[in-house]
């Protein structure tokens, strides 16, 4: 029973996968059925992989075209934002001045000062007050007057910024609004700077105990509760303000939005604002574009709990200002709606955000050096930042202060601070003269403008337009902290003033912008006056300063203490760019439409094709029986052919490939009957010359002879990495392609082919027949070898034809001339023609040793004494090779005598003064000579390196007296 069951579920399974059987036996079709076969599996694969990739394509469009469009509508929106956040702002900045103005001034009591003075008295006598000529004696009087600390902001300035905010706010029908309602909108913005300045106090207090260590677990968790507290009556009072400037500027968005065409129905936008960059618990939007059409799907608030999943993750993500979109991550599908959601910074500060934004990307090397600079100057001025801080405490803690510009020690600490500066200056100047592409255009522009010289030149600063990345990149490094500073401390009364296009644009405004953060400097620098100077002022026309010079200088130190950027620390691009940032966006798009009509479009593309791959069915199997049958007949006849009949001829075909199959192979019968008379030669030789002559003589051939011969070697340097990188095909291809080319100049030059090596080539000149001047034909043969090698690289390069290894290809060739024993070597039944002896050795290693020498072709000095006066040959070195007792000249054959550049001349010079030093023992001008010819060449010379180091090693451990300058190599 047992063995039944087994057979029976072993029946089963066999049952179960026949299917493989019946696919095995596919395998064993005929052509016709393969070629049916083929082809449908062959259109079925494509269209799938066309309709996976048409899909992804459309997709991809899809995406783009709705990122497109939805950046319009997020840069307005968040042009919107920001100017309600600005105008916001300056509502809470005002009363925030006048409360830190008030607390500010209440602190700075402590640097007035109390001036006695004696006076006389006087008395009041009908109505006028007189002294009776000092009749009454005098009195003494006291008063309190106000120092260089004690002055903060004034109020003519608060006064000037509320008078801008309020211009900037309009009732819904667009008239400006009633004091009433200002004063509505001033009262909510007091109650957020209030509850602000009282935050900052407890912030203070608590890094005060935190500092102390004093405090107790009560006492921290007090501050800690009232904290969250203030936090959270913040955030209260800010949503209240927001929403009262909104509802005033709502109307007329709604109408600019239908205007600008803004499609509210398939985009959603909303943002986050950004509190002192952390996440809180509960996100809730500050705005939301769903107050503009509330009915439409995208505004449906049943799926917003999905999408609010990455919300935290992708806002985090912002903060640590990576902007980067992962549009997979982010994308959903809730129900049949198809969401996307695009997070995207908000920031303020075109000017600086845009410079620090750039310097973000992945920066070119010679902006890499120039960072270096700046960070080594940003390390000095970071050394002498805490003596200026410890002398301005010194100063105010003097009775009474001492204003800083009155003491020498201050102003000489800032005399090294702006040298520093200066120099930070200088060096930027060089490099934007060095790489600059739009000033080096404008200065050859004006230099045609001009129509005769100056004979007393003005040196003016040169402003152009900035259009090129370079230059805008250039600008971003040398402008970045100027334009961070002017934009923390200077409030704007609108966020479209100091526009960034208009300074690249137009050299006017570079130079305005230049004047202000000079001025700003000079009044930082300078001491004089906590409060801007009028000529500041009148500089910044578009806002007021919003801190006093000891705050302005806090933050100047903060900036040019730091990197432009770096990856260790924090740099001054993530410090503005942490600074600027206002908001975050998320852009929901609704992708439901494009990705149905996409759908359609992919089950469209399948249907149709297959009905293609059905008629190609058709027409694959009807064809394949015309060629079948032609195949059957050839296939018949090599058969006969494969007996040993060479007497068939196949039937000639057609025009097609067919019919150039049957020539060929009528053509191959030929061959094989004309190579079956010479087949037992060919079996053991290669070059034609050698075959000619076997024909002649073959017993003297197999004798051999010693004869005067030029051995040839040439090899491809690093072959093997080239081969492990290529496919067989592509190996074999290269590998054809470059000894076809070197044997045809061999032969050209009569040259006879010993062997190949792989991709060594090995040739004898001068025998088995006698060549006129062989020696010489063998080096001309050499040096066309490397200039046809060029040319085959170039084509290659310019083919994009193997791998850029193969492109770069290089190869080392050794010639040595002298006796030879020449003739057929082998066994009986197997020989081939070739040469043996010292001669040939010596080739071999002169080939080898090219690559220590960095040189293309290495000669001895017997092909030297034979070519001297047709090419040109530098000395090398005077070797012992291994098996060889009796030294060696090594010489270097670098071109014929009329195709040498003058500098190669006078750098093979230089290098020969440095050999012969070598071989006197001269180590150190050696050396020099050596790396002067270096020079003199313009590019790096191996030989003249192997030198050199050979020198710094005799200098260590010199060689015997009896040394002969003859280096020893140990290997081949």
């Amino acid at each position: 029973m047992g063995k039944l069951k087994i057979k029976s579920f072993l029946e089963k399974i066999k049952k179960k996968f026949e299917f493989l059987v019946d696919f095995k036996n596919l395998f064993y079709l005929g052509i016709r059925a393969k070629l049916a076969l083929f082809t449908g599996t062959l259109i079925a694969f494509t269209v799938m992989i066309l309709s996976a990739i048409d899909v992804h394509q459309q997709t991809e469009i899809l995406t783009r075209s709705y990122e497109k469009e939805a950046a319009i509508s997020r840069h307005y929106i968040s042009g919107l934002v920001l100017e309600l956040e600005n105008i916001s702002s300056s509502l809470i900045r005002v009363e925030s001045f006048r409360e830190k103005v008030k607390r500010q001034s209440q602190a700075l009591r402590k640097y007035r000062t109390k001036v006695v003075t004696q006076e006389t008295k006087e008395i009041s006598l009908f109505g006028f007050k007189t002294k009776l000529f000092g009749v009454l004696g005098k009195e003494r009087k006291s008063s309190i007057k106000d120092t260089y600390y004690s002055v903060y902001l004034s109020k003519a300035d608060i006064d000037e910024l509320e008078k801008n905010t309020k211009f900037l706010l309009k009732d819904p029908s667009g008239l400006a609004i009633t004091d009433a309602m200002f004063s509505k909108l001033k009262n909510m913005a007091h109650q957020v700077a209030v509850l602000e300045a009282d935050l900052n106090e407890q912030k203070q207090k608590w890094d005060e105990l935190r500092s102390q260590g004093k405090a107790s677990e009560k006492e921290k968790q007090n501050l800690e509760s009232g904290m969250d507290n203030l936090k959270k009556g913040i955030e209260k009072a800010r949503n209240h303000l927001d929403h009262s400037v909104l509802e005033l500027a709502l109307p007329k968005q709604h109408r600019k939005i239908d205007e600008l065409g803004l499609n509210m129905s398939q985009y959603r936008i909303q943002t986050f604002p950004v509190i002192s960059h952390q996440i809180k618990e509960n996100l809730n939007p500050s705005f939301d574009t769903k107050i503009f059409k509330p009915d439409v799907p995208i505004n449906s608030n049943i799926f917003m709990q999905d999408i609010d999943v990455n919300l935290k993750a992708s806002i985090a993500k912002i903060l640590s200002l990576d902007f980067s979109q992962d549009t997979n991550q982010n994308s959903y599908t809730i129900g049949k709606m198809e969401l996307q959601t695009l997070y995207s910074p908000i920031f303020r500060n075109q000017s600086s955000t845009e410079r620090a934004d750039r310097l973000k990307g992945e920066l070119p090397d010679f902006a890499k050096h120039y960072l270096q600079q700046d960070a080594n100057i940003a390390m000095k001025i970071r050394d002498l930042v805490p003596s200026l801080r410890k002398r301005i405490q010194e100063l105010k803690g003097k009775k009474p202060p001492m204003p800083p510009f009155k003491d020498k020690t201050f102003n000489d600490l800032y005399v090294r601070y702006s040298k520093l500066i200066d120099e930070r200056e200088a060096g930027f100047e060089a490099f934007r003269n060095r790489y600059s592409e739009d000033k080096k255009d404008f200065a050859e522009a004006a230099q045609k403008l001009k129509t005769g010289k100056q004979k007393h030149p003005v040196k003016t600063e040169v402003f152009f337009p900035i259009q090129s990345e370079t230059d805008i990149l250039i600008d971003a490094l040398g402008a970045l902290r100027n334009a961070g500073l002017e934009d923390l401390i200077v409030l704007r009364f609108s966020q479209n003033s100091g526009n960034y296009s208009d300074y690249l644009k137009y050299p006017s405004e570079q130079n305005l912008s230049k004047q202000r953060w000079k001025a700003i400097r000079e009044w930082i620098y300078s001491g004089k006056s906590e409060t801007p100077t009028p000529q500041l002022k009148k500089l910044i026309s578009h806002g007021i300063l919003a801190n006093s010079r000891g705050e302005a200088e806090e933050i100047l130190w903060n900036l040019d203490s730091k990197p432009l950027f770096s990856e260790s620390v924090e740099g001054v691009s993530s410090a503005i760019l942490s600074a600027n940032l206002s908001g975050i966006s998320r852009t929901i798009v609704d992708r439901t439409e494009g990705l149905e009509i996409i759908q359609k479009n992919k089950n469209s593309t399948i249907a149709t094709a297959l009905l293609i791959c059905v008629a190609a069915l058709v027409i694959a199997i009807l064809i394949s029986g015309f060629v079948v049958q032609k195949i059957k007949r050839i296939i018949l006849h090599a058969k006969e052919v494969g007996q040993g009949n060479l007497e068939v001829r196949f039937e000639r075909g057609g025009k097609d490939e067919f019919g150039t199959l049957t020539v060929a192979l009528n053509s191959m019968v030929t061959g094989l009957k004309e190579r079956e008379k010479i087949k037992n030669i060919l079996g053991t030789m290669i070059d034609p010359v050698v075959v000619r002559e076997a024909m002649v003589d073959l017993a003297a051939l197999k004798r051999g002879s010693e004869k005067r011969v030029t051995a040839f070697f040439s090899d491809v340097a690093n072959f093997s990495n080239i081969s492990e990188k290529l496919t067989s095909v592509e190996l074999a291809s290269l590998l054809n392609e470059y000894l076809s080319a070197m044997t045809l100049i061999l032969k050209k030059h009569e040259g006879v082919l010993d062997k190949y090596i792989g991709d060594a080539i090995v040739g004898i000149f001068n025998a088995p027949v006698e060549v006129d001047k062989h020696c010489l034909k063998a080096a001309r043969a050499s040096v066309e070898m490397i200039e046809t090698l060029e040319k085959l690289r170039q084509e290659w390069k310019g083919k994009k034809a193997y791998i850029l290894e193969a492109q770069e290809m290089q190869i080392r060739i050794g010639l040595n001339t002298g006796l030879a024993k020449v003739g057929f070597m082998g066994t009986d039944s197997i020989s081939a023609y070739t040469m043996m002896g010292d001669t040939v050795n010596l080739a071999a290693r002169l080939e080898a040793a090219g690559k220590d020498y960095g040189v293309n072709i290495l000669v001895s000095e017997h092909v030297q004494r034979e070519i001297k006066d047709e090419f040109f040959t530098r000395l090398l070195d005077v070797v012992r090779v291994k098996g060889k007792n009796e030294p060696v000249l090594l010489y270097e054959l670098i071109g014929r005598q009329d195709n040498v550049p003058e500098r190669v001349e006078a750098s093979v010079l230089e290098f020969s003064k440095g050999f012969e030093a070598y071989l006197n023992r001269e180590w150190s001008l050696a050396q020099e000579l050596l790396e002067s010819s270096q020079i003199t060449r313009g590019s790096k010379d191996k030989a003249a390196v192997l030198l050199i180091d050979r020198c710094e090693e005799y200098k260590l451990n010199p060689p015997e007296r009896t040394w002969d300058g003859v280096y020893t190599r140990t290997h081949k």
